[in-house]
């Protein structure tokens, strides 16, 4: 047996086997542990006795503890104090056990414990751990405690006792706990549910991963940082390896999933580098870790700043709860200085002296370094929350692929801190945000209130952003559908908020921002009459014969007649009133055709705010119905890949067609359809990047309709030389426009039109022959449009609906308008005029493609919207055609600058080329048969020779006649060669 006794300036001395400290702390340390060692549990049950005598009360009968406790208690109040608080501790190590059975072990040691639970408790033991030795393998561990009775505590289950303090299992106790057996007996995993009322549904469940980490030898002190590192990795993927087993095995939806990890050696190592290693560790294996909704992390260890420092107990704690920020807090515990002290006790002991007591000294959290955690001034113990509101709809929104609205505010000033980059000075408060919220009177007030606190499914702020163009800032307002209120339906409420915030944006001028994420129009159901209607059946034996009505009894008609949800008609029938249903109107506003009115209202304001302001959308998760017309009048639309742009949902479509044709809405309006057919102009993989996307395509536009465009330092000198020559073979026109690495110099960059890195093409997978996008030239914003020299493939999926049809692989040549190309330029040169940027046109198209396929395609009418949106232009449009480039034709025609001869300038390189037609194409149409030949005979005296002598009466031999036919015709086909 052992008793533990703090250290302290305190004389020490011996009384039989226990160690008193004189005249210090009162009372003195009494816990007691008894280790003792058995072949067999029977060996145990034998000796039962005789060890739980260690415990014998010889404290009370020393003379220095019958001092303290005369001076502070008696001795009844200490052994009933010691029967209610039991602090005793017995370890029984089995050699070999009759079974390995984990529940048959269980029930012999709980039997027996129970049956000795009285002398358990006389003797003041708070705890009996059984050990049950294996071959080569990890021994097995049983406690019983003596809060639960001496009933097995089934968390401590295979789980060294006095480990636990080290893991600290009793930080969880907020949550109902459940062991997960591990494959690494070094690792313990638990299953947390929540502690709700009684009779409340347990909505929070959550993974607990806890391990040790220590040299294998169990002894070693010190660690290098290398071994931190490398053993924290592996134990990291085995974390990650049992997590994915845990996932397959239960019947729950887990969230905030947490792995704590305790470094047993000290390390000599400075506390920034731990956060640097551990950062690049979790941005490695990311992806998985949010994927098993791991949100937290813990790292415990003790570190040394040299080698002989004092050691300091350090914290590392990360938070990934939005899925794109990563919030690294570094603690180091320290003793809160409030309770770390002596008072003295005013009562008086036996001889007179005054007793001084020790008040028990909290251990806290203390940040570390200049960044206040969130847990800083909290004590270690602080057990961790349940999710509360803000958490459930955040995973509720994860949970169907996006973000939650109110963390959108926060993307964006992650987004700006990425924009600024770690070699720029950012401001100290790159965003500033305000919820615009409406009044009573339907009209918008600026509002800071606590997320979640909106009461309908639309979101909309005002941020200012303070951006690499506008360091002073640049407002925008976003409007966002919240999807975890009503799926993200479109109601009278949510339109007019959509409403007021975009005439808001087109007030002030500012961009307007929507984040999509809906489910289109509101479906409104009156609740109060869908448990009251009864139905007349024409047969009530037969239900299948159908039915002549809906009636309300009139108990429930009196009840909802005052609402005026309803209209009724009264009728007598079988002897029962009867109040026939003509028409639901509903109690609440928003269940019908004024959802739709509302829609039509924002489909307008869209429109007009698209003409008015530059307004951007991005869809994340789903845009349908009137959400999916919203995104395409706003024009430019960015798309996340796991999300999608539909009008119906592919079950209705089911429904509709009879027979289930298409599998997902993914099917229908993926990236793969509305990135190919121009709706979607750019695709990114998560919200965050689609966020950063919105900022980088903002850097090009001004902040208001009434301010110029952002002019930033040139990073390429505006007199340099463009390294890149357009050959007469079919090269990449992106090649021309931002530059490639050297094809012959390693590492070299050969630099192209614009300044390098800042060519940022749109519409990409759509119409392949054009290439558009947004650049700078010597720090200034254009918009950019050039041509694809190569031949391109067009494929044109196959329709499920329509078995006959199926995909089509279509060659577009280079250098040619077609059909989608041209609509493509159009829209092009729209958006770059709305955004007031110049236009700088890279001239290289032969013409139009005129055949059957593309006439009936309408090419013309796409054509002629190219002279509309020139004609309307109101910036610099700079035409020019690049070097061994031609224009030819009705290509020439609708780039013409005197379409807008006060905006249009048209430059040619002197290797290019242009003209009416191409040479066969001209030779065909005004060099008929017969000028070919006046101009044969005219050049060729050769030809002229043959033709005269061919003129002139037979030759006198057959043979020298053929052979005047003969030469005459291969120089006639000579001549119609070259021509």
């Amino acid at each position: 047996m052992s008793v533990p006794v703090s250290s302290g300036p305190f004389e020490m001395s011996r009384q039989g086997s226990e160690l008193f400290l004189e005249g210090g702390l009162s009372p003195p340390c009494q816990r007691m542990g008894a280790m003792v060692a058995f072949q067999c549990f029977e060996d145990f049950k034998k000796n039962f006795d005789e060890v739980i005598s260690c415990f014998a009360d010889p404290m009370l009968e020393c003379p220095l503890f019958t001092e303290v406790c005369s001076t502070l208690y008696d001795e009844e109040s200490c052994k009933q104090s010691m029967r209610e608080n039991p602090i005793h501790i017995i370890n029984v190590s089995i050699k070999s056990a009759e079974t390995e059975d984990d529940d048959t072990l269980v029930t012999a040691f709980s039997t027996y414990a129970q049956s000795k639970k009285s002398i358990l408790f006389d003797y003041g033991i708070r705890r009996i751990t059984f050990l049950i030795a294996q071959k080569r393998e990890f021994p097995k561990f049983f406690t019983f405690r003596a809060r639960d009775q001496f009933q097995e505590d089934r968390i401590y289950r295979n789980l060294e006792p006095a480990l636990a303090f080290q893991l600290e299992l009793n930080r969880m106790r907020n949550f109902d706990l459940t062991a997960v057996p591990c494959a690494n007996h070094k690792m313990q995993m638990y299953l947390g549910a929540a502690r709700v009322e009684q009779g409340a549904e347990v909505t929070d469940y959550r993974f607990f991963v806890r391990a040790i980490i220590r040299h294998s030898d169990l002894i070693t002190k010190e660690a290098s940082f290398e071994y931190l590192q490398n053993e924290g990795e592996r134990l990291l993927l085995e974390a990650m390896d049992e997590l994915e087993v845990a996932f397959s095995n239960t019947t729950v939806r887990t969230d905030c999933n947490h792995i704590f990890l305790n470094f047993v050696p000290t390390v000599i190592m400075d506390p920034s580098k731990i956060e640097e290693s551990v950062r690049s560790m979790v941005m490695r294996y990311g992806s998985r870790l949010w994927k098993l909704r791991v949100l937290q992390a813990e790292l415990k260890i003790n570190i040394r700043l040299t080698p002989t420092g004092k050691a300091i107990p350090i914290r590392l704690f990360l938070t990934n709860e939005s899925g794109y920020y990563l919030d690294i807090s570094l603690y180091k515990e320290v003793t809160d200085p409030r309770t770390a002290q002596i008072e003295e006790d005013n009562n008086k002991g036996r001889n007179g002296r005054k007793v001084q007591k020790r008040l028990d000294s909290k251990i806290m959290f203390h940040s570390y370094g200049d960044k206040q955690g969130p847990l800083h001034g909290m004590l270690i113990n602080t057990p961790y929350v349940t999710k509360d509101l803000l958490q459930s709809k955040r995973f509720q929104a994860q949970s169907l692929g996006t973000t939650y609205v109110y963390d959108f505010p926060e993307m964006f000033r992650q987004a700006l801190f990425k924009l600024w980059g770690s070699g720029q000075d950012s401001p100290k408060e790159v965003l500033m945000c305000t919820e615009l919220v409406l009044d009573p009177q339907g009209q918008l007030v600026q509002m800071n209130r606590l997320p979640g606190g909106n009461e309908v499914g639309m979101v909309a702020f005002r941020m200012k952003l303070k951006t690499l163009e506008y360091p002073e800032g640049r407002d925008i307002i976003v409007i966002c559908n919240d999807i975890t209120y009503m799926i993200g339906s479109f109601g009278p409420q949510e339109d007019l908020l959509f409403l007021r915030a975009s005439e808001l944006a087109r007030a002030e001028g500012i961009p307007r921002v929507y984040i999509s994420a809906n489910s289109g129009a509101r479906i409104g159901l009156a609740e109060e009459i869908r448990h009251m209607f009864q139905v007349a059946w024409i047969d009530p034996t037969d239900p299948y014969k159908g039915f002549k009505y809906l009636y309300l009894t009139p108990q429930d008609y009196t009840r909802i007649s005052s609402s005026n949800s309803v209209h009724c008609e009264h009728v007598e029938e079988g002897g029962e009133s009867r109040y026939i249903i003509t028409d639901i109107i509903g109690k609440e506003d928003g269940l019908g055709v004024e959802n739709l009115r509302g829609s039509g209202t924002i489909a307008g304001e869209s429109s007009l705010a698209y003409n008015e302001v530059i307004t951007i959308s991005m869809v994340t998760c789903r845009a349908i119905g009137i959400g999916a017309y919203l995104v395409r009048l706003g024009q430019r639309v960015i798309q996340v890949e796991n999300s999608h742009i539909i009008l119906t949902g592919a079950s209705a479509l089911n429904k509709v067609l009879g027979r289930d044709v298409y599998t997902s809405n993914n099917q229908l309006g993926g990236v793969q359809i509305m990135h190919n057919n121009g709706v979607t102009h750019t695709t990114v993989p998560d919200d965050f990047e689609g966020v950063f996307t919105i900022l980088q395509w903002l850097s090009y536009m001004p902040k208001d309709k009434y301010s110029p465009v952002p002019v930033l330092a040139p990073k390429d000198p505006v007199e340099r030389e463009i390294e890149f020559i357009p050959t007469k073979a079919p090269y990449d026109p992106r090649w021309l426009l931002a530059g490639r690495p050297h094809p012959s110099v390693k590492g070299a960059w050969q630099s192209g039109f614009f300044d390098q890195g800042s060519f940022m093409e749109v519409m990409s997978s759509w119409a392949q022959t054009v290439v558009t996008g947004r650049a700078r030239l010597g720090g200034i914003p254009v918009g950019v449009i050039a041509v694809e020299t190569r031949t391109v493939e067009l494929v044109i999926p196959a329709d499920p609906a329509n078995l006959d049809s199926e995909a089509r692989l279509v060659q577009q040549a280079g250098q040619v308008w077609f059909p989608d190309s041209a609509f493509k330029t159009a829209q092009a040169i729209s958006d770059f005029n709305r955004e007031h940027l110049p236009l700088m046109v890279f001239a290289n198209w032969r013409g139009f493609s005129g055949g059957m396929k593309d006439m009936y395609d309408q090419v013309l009418k796409f054509g002629a919207h190219i002279v509309d949106s020139l004609r309307e232009f109101r910036q610099p449009v700079l035409v020019y055609i690049p070097p061994h480039a031609e224009l030819r034709g009705g290509s020439w025609v609708v780039i013409d600058p005197t379409i807008n001869p006060l905006y249009m300038e048209l430059y040619a390189d002197k290797e290019s080329r242009g003209g009416v037609l191409e040479a066969e194409g001209t030779v065909e149409i005004k060099f008929r048969r017969k000028d070919l030949l006046k101009t044969m005979r005219r050049i060729d005296p050769i030809y002229a020779r043959l033709a005269d002598q061919l003129g002139k009466p037979r030759c006198t031999g057959e043979r020298e006649y053929r052979n005047i036919v003969k030469d005459s015709c291969a120089t006639v086909g000579l001549h119609m060669c070259l021509f």
